[in-house]
């Protein structure tokens, strides 16, 4: 990310922390077929974290090629946003991914009691992982 034009590490780093627009992430399957998949995120320590289901086809294309583009950006003019390109690392450890993934439905949800929150909960001890 540090080859944004125009714009410091400072102002990346306040855009990605407080935008709640969901980051676009871009992978490959087995084939090297593109795939572009929409996910909610959480910027830290300038790590993005998303979160996803184990078996979910983002996670499978992982498993075959780590690396991804991703963008979280704005329609409206003036248009603002942040692109790039990384390494994906799948947390393995389930209380790790748990904390992750209740930071980010926090965020896009604002708080962990409503009802959408109830279902990721109980779907996700069934099976939610954690990109990092």
């Amino acid at each position: 990310m540090p080859n944004a034009p125009g714009v410091d590490q400072s102002e990346i780093d306040i855009f990605l922390a407080s935008s709640k627009t969901p980051l676009r992430l871009g992978t490959t399957n087995s084939k090297g077929e593109p795939k572009i998949h929409q996910v909610w995120y959480d910027y830290v320590n300038s790590k993005l974290y998303l979160m996803s289901y184990k078996n979910a086809v983002k996670v499978r294309n992982l498993k075959h090629n780590k690396t991804v583009y991703f963008s979280v950006d704005t329609d409206a003019m003036l248009n603002r946003g942040v692109k790039g390109k990384g390494t994906a690392i799948i947390v393995k450890d389930a209380a790790k991914a748990l904390s992750l993934s209740e930071k980010i439905m926090a965020k896009y949800l604002g708080d962990l009691n409503s009802r959408h929150c109830e279902e990721y909960d109980r779907r996700g001890k069934e099976g939610l992982g954690g990109l990092g």
